[in-house]
């Protein structure tokens, strides 16, 4: 039962790189979309900035993203 549970995992994650076209390619779009809206308020390092896609037992897409900051910014930036 592991097994199968294991293989639909992998399938899931197939469909979600085939269905986004390149994973890598959606990953650096969010990568650089989330870099600037979060350096509307912090000064952040953009070596920092981590993302990951996953898709859970559901079918639900698990989004991470980490990234590191080292000041809020005292006038935040606008459009």
């Amino acid at each position: 039962m592991k097994g199968a549970k294991v293989g639909l995992e992998r399938i899931k994650k197939t469909l979600l790189r085939d269905k986004a076209g390149s994973q890598e390619e959606i990953l650096a779009v969010l990568k650089s979309d989330v870099c600037e809206l979060l350096d509307c308020y912090f000064e952040v390092d953009p070596h920092s900035l981590r993302a990951e896609i996953d898709v859970d037992e559901y079918g639900s897409y698990k989004i991470s993203v980490f990234a590191r900051g080292f000041r809020v910014r005292g006038a935040f930036k606008s459009g």
